[in-house]
């Protein structure tokens, strides 16, 4: 038997807890529940209710477990795996306090949790609650790191226990906090997932917006599913709500009027990464300056409305992500880098403010000021699509050194399938050459991932050891593997510094012991003497230094090692 706490146990008990949280909730008076006052709830409706069930699922980089909160319409007896509660049921996941300061979906899951107990749970589905994801951040309790936040009060802290932003960790997974979402994740293979926010970069009427996955990367059946029919749902229905809609205003220091584009959510992000596996993602972002009730009701109210379509829609969308996984399948390529589509393009009838330009007293400038006595509705272009810009085509196999054992650990929290070769073996392979690479200059999240990338790919034979990995990409999570260990991928391993090391030279020369290797080098190999030539012609004030020509000689050598700057995933074709 969990213990309750008796001030939170008793009111639940005596007035019903769908009238308690309406009525003695802190948000109603600007404030949020502390960590523990949220896991006693849920400990508390736990008790209460045979059907939902509070689990610990892993642990966090603070020390403190990950819970999760599972409602279905039926009991829950005995011990199951998360596999087994799934069955055949529509899952969706909503994770909360991602961002512990953006606190209005921890509050709001709490409304909708007991609302369903109370009401009723939608058949066939299982609804599955993150209380609190970043639990560390929860714990670091304040007032003021929201700076420009309308409430509540009191509220968590962006970074979690490593002071990683955990919405930046879900390809390079540092945290445990993200292992544990991995493993809970790949188990319950939810079909809708909801991410809970607060935005932040400009002032307007609406208090929700809205990112959806970005449909130009989903699978054609789930993409036609979202922008067809589900969107449409849920704005139409959240306007009848009173809780009218816009998508996330993607503009920062500037008026929203002047246009704005869809947010792209790659796989480093929460739905970045959870849309690689067919899973439909929603990040619900209530607007800072709004009041703190407001924010918390309307995403309930979005909660809510997304239950009504997929209890009245659950089979579509399970038809719809089967038909996706089906797809996946018989594709040669995949995309692996985007850029807005400017040839498509919505008008909005954007709900704004009034704004002006004024001098600050406090320097030498002008700073935007918006008018909230002066509603206006301004037309607006708005790019709600991508294109790809790159991509990658799908090998039969890719082969992964044991050594890098980190990448091995993160493809096994996937479910991803890999053999492990049974003894040396010489392989012809596709292996990828880093050209040029530039790194980030200043940490992005403790890591300098890799930019401006470029590549070439050469035919080898390789020699690869007994216990390397074999990896087909005939298997369902492929758009996984696509992601992470193409190299050129937007959130591949390789941009998150997983391979570094390959950068790094082991070998050199000596000038003056090499200067006569060099010479006769040139002399036998003709095509060699050709591309110095050329060189020097293309690089005169190089051709003068000597270190720089016997560098070139050097790297058109035998004697240069074939390991450096080779990426060392290769693919079979």
């Amino acid at each position: 038997m969990k213990r309750i706490s008796k001030s939170i146990g008793a009111l639940l008990l005596l007035a019903g807890p769908f009238i308690w949280a309406q009525t003695r909730l802190p948000y109603l008076e600007n404030k949020t529940l502390t960590y523990a006052q949220i896991i006693e709830t849920y400990q508390a409706l736990d008790e209460i209710y045979t059907n939902a069930q509070l689990l610990e699922v892993g642990t966090t980089d603070s020390g403190r477990p990950l819970h999760l909160f599972l409602i279905q319409n039926q009991p829950f007896f005995g011990e199951q795996t998360l596999a087994q509660l799934r069955g055949d049921k529509l899952v969706t996941l909503v994770n909360n306090g991602i961002h512990p300061g953006e606190s209005c979906g921890i509050d709001a899951s709490i409304l909708w949790a007991q609302s369903m107990l109370e009401k009723g749970v939608p058949e066939n589905q299982l609804i599955a609650i993150i209380p609190v994801y970043n639990v560390g951040g929860a714990l670091n309790r304040g007032a003021y790191s929201r700076a420009n936040q309308n409430g509540p009060q009191e509220h968590g802290f962006r970074g979690n226990a490593q002071n990683l932003d955990l919405n930046r960790d879900f390809v390079k997974a540092e945290a445990l906090n993200t292992k544990s979402f991995f493993a809970l994740f790949q188990a319950l293979q939810p079909h809708i997932f909801v991410d809970t926010h607060t935005s932040n970069g400009a002032n307007y009427q609406y208090t929700m917006t809205l990112i959806s996955t970005q449909r130009d990367k989903l699978a054609a059946p789930l993409a036609k599913l979202l922008s067809e029919d589900l969107e449409p749902f849920l704005y139409q229905k959240m306007a009848d709500k009173k809780w009218e809609m816009t998508p996330y205003v993607n503009v920062f220091g500037r008026p929203p009027n002047w246009g704005m584009q869809a947010f792209l959510e790659t796989p480093r992000y929460a739905s970045g990464y959870t849309a690689l596996f067919n899973t439909l993602g929603f990040i619900t972002e209530t607007h800072m300056l709004k009041p703190y009730p407001d924010r918390v009701k309307s995403t309930l109210a979005f909660l809510e409305t997304l239950t009504e379509y997929s209890s009245q829609q659950g089979e579509k969308i399970k038809q719809a992500r089967a038909k996706a996984f089906a797809l996946d399948a018989t594709k040669k390529s995949f995309a692996t880098q985007w850029v807005v589509d400017s040839t498509q393009k919505q008008m909005l009838d954007f709900k704004g403010y009034a704004y002006r330009y004024a001098q600050s007293p406090l320097g030498d400038y002008r700073v935007l000021r918006y008018d909230t006595t002066q509603p206006r509705t301004f037309p607006v272009d708005y790019y709600p699509n991508y294109k790809a810009k790159d991509s990658a085509r799908v090998p039969k196999y890719f082969v992964l050194p044991q050594a890098y054992r980190q990448v091995v650990e993160r493809l096994q929290y996937q479910n991803i399938e890999m053999e492990r070769l049974p003894k040396d073996t010489v392989m012809e392979v596709l292996s990828t050459y880093c050209l040029e690479a530039d790194f980030s200059t200043s940490p992005y999240e403790g890591k300098h991932p890799v930019k401006n990338l470029i590549t070439e790919q050469k035919v080898q034979q390789r020699l690869f050891l007994k216990g390397d990995f074999l990896i087909s990409t005939q298997q369902e999570n492929i758009r996984f593997l696509m992601a992470v260990l193409a190299p050129t991928a937007v959130d591949s391993y390789l941009r998150w510094n997983f391979f570094d090391i390959i950068f790094q030279q082991k070998e050199h020369f000596s000038a003056y012991v090499f200067e006569e290797t060099a010479r006769a080098l040139v002399a036998k190999d003709a095509a060699l003497k050709k591309a110095l030539e050329e060189w020097k012609a293309a690089h005169p004030q190089k051709a003068t230094n000597t270190y720089a020509v016997l560098q070139f000689i050097y790297q058109h050598s035998p004697y240069y090692e074939q390991e450096h700057r080779r990426y060392p995933v290769v693919q079979i074709f």
